[in-house]
């Protein structure tokens, strides 16, 4: 079973968005809107994992996704980079 799931060049649509199910949260980078770009990286955090336990840290490129898990034994940072 995984947990996380770094995709690079994910496919696309036209709203901006990729295809998932109800298995996962996509996590699109925090500017993917930002001039219009596409976004080249995408995270997919398990919706069995609980939203209190992670967090999305703001990050200034549509090529960059970047999560922080928080565990009884601290805190890991994930970043997914194209």
């Amino acid at each position: 079973e995984w947990d996380i799931v770094a995709i690079q060049e994910p496919p696309i649509d036209t709203l901006g968005n990729t295809k998932s199910n109800s298995k996962w949260r996509v996590v699109y980078p925090t500017h993917k809107l930002a001039r219009g770009e596409k976004p080249r990286a995408v995270t997919f955090v398990n919706a069995a994992l609980s939203t209190n336990a992670w967090e999305q840290i703001d990050f200034p490129s549509a090529d960059v996704v970047v999560i922080r898990l928080k565990t009884s034994a601290g805190a890991c940072t994930v970043v997914n980079v194209y």
